[in-house]
């Protein structure tokens, strides 16, 4: 013994607090009311050393949580510092500290910066020296018994200011679509994943940690997260990091992940475009063609992830290569290429790498015709909704086009309609929309058709659009003598026509009336189309109201001259309690065109028919009181107000004259 011991040891054997009997001292423990403070009595001398110490580890283990184990692997760096965490864990341990000691209900989420005793409190030790690398400590704490099943919470995964790993938490928030925020309870085996220590994680398996990584979802509906999910879209790892982790748990490689949409580890890779998880993923066994919600293959998330990553590119090579690997073009119950053509169809200048993707997939031979049981929508519609989108986008519009064409070339079939959804040709027709000539004439010249419960608007549509009617060079087959079948038959088999014609017994009268209004106000030669086709007839009274209103006087003229069925002509009159007489004394005062001499042999033509000359309307006015009001400054006005006075040639009935223009 030297010197200085002699002294010290001298000078503590008169200290009078030596001399105090054991007794006394426990006595003088109980009044000491902080750690600090026992700490400092127990190193004052050897006699209160351990007395204090003894009492301060029990406190600790008590009331702390062992916050002395806990405090000492979370600054166990190096060997000098983990001997010392090792002889505190001994020590603590010796006076009931405990290993796996951690608080209930302690802060989870809702904490943005926890407080020291909340990031102690929510943690082991085991955490500690596993999120440290400290490889010698964790194994000690596993000989221990260490638990490997108590997840740490929030307030540890939130100290982690290190670029790479704050870079590394923020791909996994946003890969895996919510599920990683806010933060949740992490198993010791994800700690040692997000620093990416591969020896950490085989030291846990091999002690038996589980797939278990986090808990997610509310405390009362919490679900654990497995690792596989996360190490299948870890873009960071080199190409074989994480091969223990697939090889250890592959049992659990097909294992969907918490919530509603059901995505196994390789949804999730082909989501992220993680070639190397993929490819982990697909040796370890994994389901190529795995359904989550919705029928979802891997393969399908890896068409929809393609257009929301930045590195597309190297998606793509990701959705290659898993396709290389043997995943299906056309799972069961989705349509892959519609899936495709959607996300283009959207923004064809923005996405156009999935162009690549579409002809891809057309070199394996996606099925061109197929659609999802589930969807509301299929190729075309997708592409006919993308050129409405891209209404002011002449280069998009021009792309969607172009595509339309080449899948029609590669066996695109327009001539059978999908029948839970609107035909392609009836959207476009009935859209109003400038610039769509161009697709309407792809769409009939590749037979698109339409559904019979569609032909009414349709055919109203194919009325109004004259282009349709005009352009056809059999559109005159009635005169065509000894030929009339035969040009007919070529007229029902054009283009524009075809896809109206094959559902023609199937269009209402109402709808052939105001076809028959539409040709009134717009052509002869549509009228002259409609009269010779075989359809329903027009409702009379309509006719007489449109041709009315008309501003050509030819339709007048023709209503007039019609055939209509007995007593028709006798017996109708408007809502004003005119008949066609009133009516025709209107049309003659207000057309100039209109020659008193043809006015004439329309009265008398109607006056044989049986209408009333001198019937009064609801207001009480005859023919003849309205002619008379009308003020007419036609030369031979006199001889039209004749007629009403019964002074008028019987021979001005004989028939119209030759320039009455109803040919």
């Amino acid at each position: 013994m030297d010197s200085a011991t002699r002294e010290r040891d001298g000078d503590e054997s008169m200290c009078p607090m030596v001399l105090l009997p054991s007794e006394m001292k426990y006595q003088i423990i109980s009044h000491i009311s902080t750690q600090e403070s026992l700490s400092r009595l127990g190193q004052s001398c050897r006699a209160w050393y351990e007395i204090a110490n003894a009492e301060l580890y029990k406190r600790d283990s008590r009331e702390y949580n062992s916050l002395a184990i806990k405090w000492m692997a979370a600054y166990a760096t190096g060997e000098q510092r983990t001997d010392s965490a090792i002889r505190t864990l001994l020590i603590s341990l010796r006076w009931g500290g405990q290993i796996d000691a951690i608080q209930q209900g302690h802060p989870r989420l809702d904490q943005d910066q926890p407080l020291a005793g909340d990031l102690f409190d929510a943690s082991t030790a085991l955490h500690f020296a596993v999120f440290a690398g400290n490889l010698r400590l964790t194994k000690t704490l596993l000989d221990m018994k260490a638990s490997l099943t108590i997840p740490c919470s929030a307030p540890l995964l939130k100290t982690m200011d290190l670029e790479e790993l704050s870079r590394k938490v923020s791909y996994f928030q946003h890969v895996l679509n919510g599920y990683f925020w806010p933060f949740g309870a992490a198993f010791p085996i994800f700690l040692a994943f997000l620093q990416s220590d591969t020896d950490m994680c085989e030291l846990l398996i091999e002690r038996g940690a589980g797939r278990e990584a986090m808990i997610v979802g509310p405390d009362n509906d919490s679900k654990v997260f497995s690792i596989l999910h996360f190490a299948a879209v870890d873009t960071t790892a080199d190409n074989r990091q994480w091969q223990c982790l697939f090889d250890s748990f592959r049992d659990y490689i097909d294992e969907p992940c918490p919530g509603n949409h059901k995505y196994t580890p390789l949804h999730l890779a082909l989501w992220s475009g993680c070639t190397q998880g993929m490819q982990i993923a697909v040796e370890a066994g994994a389901d190529k063609e795995a359904k989550a919600s919705a029928s979802r293959t891997p393969l399908f998330m890896g068409i929809m992830g393609i257009p929301r990553r930045t590195n597309a590119e190297e998606h793509t090579r990701c959705f290659r290569k898993f396709v290389e690997l043997g995943a299906s073009v056309n799972p069961e119950g989705t349509s892959l290429l519609e899936t495709a053509v959607r996300s283009y169809a959207i923004s064809p200048a923005d996405y156009s790498l999935m162009r690549h993707v579409i002809d891809f997939l057309l070199e394996h031979h996606v099925d061109i015709n197929r659609s999802s049981l589930r969807s509301d929508t299929n190729v075309v519609n997708e592409i006919i909704e993308g050129i409405f989108y891209s209404e002011d986008d002449i280069r998009g519009v021009n792309s969607l086009k172009q595509l339309l064409n080449d899948l029609v070339d590669r066996g695109l079939n327009l001539t059978i309609s999908e029948p839970r959804l609107p035909s392609p040709l009836y959207r476009v027709l009935c859209h109003r929309q400038a610039g769509l000539e161009s697709l309407v004439d792809l769409l009939c010249e590749k037979g698109a058709t339409i559904h019979e419960h569609e032909v009414d608007s349709a055919f109203r549509t194919w009325c109004q659009t004259s282009r349709l009617w005009e352009t056809n060079a059999y559109d005159a087959w009635w005169r065509h003598q000894g030929q009339e079948d035969e040009i007919f038959l070529k007229w029902c088999e054009h283009p524009y026509n075809a896809w109206w014609w094959q559902h023609v017994k199937h269009i209402s009268s109402l709808e052939v009336s105001r076809a028959y209004g539409i040709a009134f106000h717009k052509s002869r030669k549509l009228y002259d189309i409609l009269t010779h086709l075989p359809l329903p007839a027009p409702w009379d009274g309509s006719l007489v109201k449109e041709a009315f209103r008309a501003k050509q006087l030819w339709s007048w003229r023709l209503v007039v001259q019609r055939e209509f069925e007995d007593k028709f002509l006798a017996t109708w009159s408007s809502d004003g309690g005119e008949n066609m007489i009133h009516l025709t004394v209107r049309k003659y005062a207000a057309e100039s065109c209109y020659s008193t001499a043809d006015a004439i042999l329309d009265v008398l033509y109607l006056r044989d028919k049986g209408v009333n000359m001198s019937s009064p309307n609801s207001h009480g006015q005859t023919p003849l009181e309205l002619l008379l009001r009308s003020d007419s400054c036609k030369d031979d006005f006199s001889e039209m107000v004749a007629l009403f006075a019964g002074k008028v040639h019987k021979d001005s009935a004989s028939g119209p004259s030759q320039n009455s223009g109803l040919e």
